[in-house]
């Protein structure tokens, strides 16, 4: 690890907050450079596995389609597809939600929503998309995943460890357990594509996040072994 980890929990945090806003609400304004090929190539990670890579490349590819219209139609086509996929009319085809993923029943505000809400107030944190969204939207979980990475600036190493611990769990036991099926219905049912990109590119995110996760707390466990 070149940099030191306060600078990568920075990182982190601003790489979740963004990947939260682009689902928690349609892309506009000037969060629209996100429609641009170069906005995706100069991706502040490189491409660490299969997830990314493949993320990354249709990103780059529907970007390319995006910029031959004009900005107005280009926010429009997007725009449709985020509808489509996550807001209806009717039933959404690629619901972002891990409750309708992980219910036989496929429900909507199920019980991982509840289990998001009271993770959420163990941490003094609030949904501000409580009355707009379930808990265990994909948009939310990234969201308080980004927080976390905001406390761990300067807190000391010990506290640093417990709460990327805390990340890890939370990665395994939830974004991870249900994103390859989000992925594989936004790639099914998009229309332009930029959605199914961004999916599988916060897929290949998360497996690599885990991975540095992992590292932090080796580095932290063998420096703690005693020395006989």
């Amino acid at each position: 690890m070149t940099n030191s980890w306060n600078e990568v929990w920075q990182l982190r945090a601003s790489l979740y907050g963004f990947l939260a806003n682009s689902l928690l609400e349609p892309i506009q304004g000037q969060h629209t450079v996100a429609f641009t090929q170069k906005f995706w190539r100069d991706f502040p990670l490189e491409a660490a596995n299969d997830q990314m890579k493949a993320g990354l490349a249709q990103l780059i590819n529907c970007s390319s389609d995006l910029e031959e219209l004009s900005e107005e139609q280009a926010i429009e086509n997007v725009m449709v597809e985020y509808t489509s996929l996550f807001l209806g009319p009717g039933h959404p085809k690629a619901p972002p939600c891990e409750s309708f993923y992980r219910t036989s029943e496929r429900l909507f505000f199920g019980r991982t929503a509840f289990e998001i809400k009271e993770v959420l107030s163990i941490n003094g944190l609030e949904s501000r998309w409580k009355n707009k969204q379930p808990e265990d939207h994909i948009g939310i979980e990234l969201m308080f995943m980004s927080a976390l990475c905001s406390q761990l600036i300067d807190l000391e190493y010990d506290k640093q460890v417990s709460v990327v611990k805390n990340q890890a769990s939370f990665i395994a036991e939830h974004l991870l357990s249900w994103i390859h099926e989000l992925c594989n219905d936004t790639k099914l049912h998009g229309s332009t594509g930029f959605y199914g990109g961004l999916i599988e590119l916060i897929w290949g995110f998360l497996l690599w996040d885990r991975e540095l996760m992992e590292e932090f707390i080796a580095k932290y466990e063998q420096a703690a072994v005693p020395i006989l």
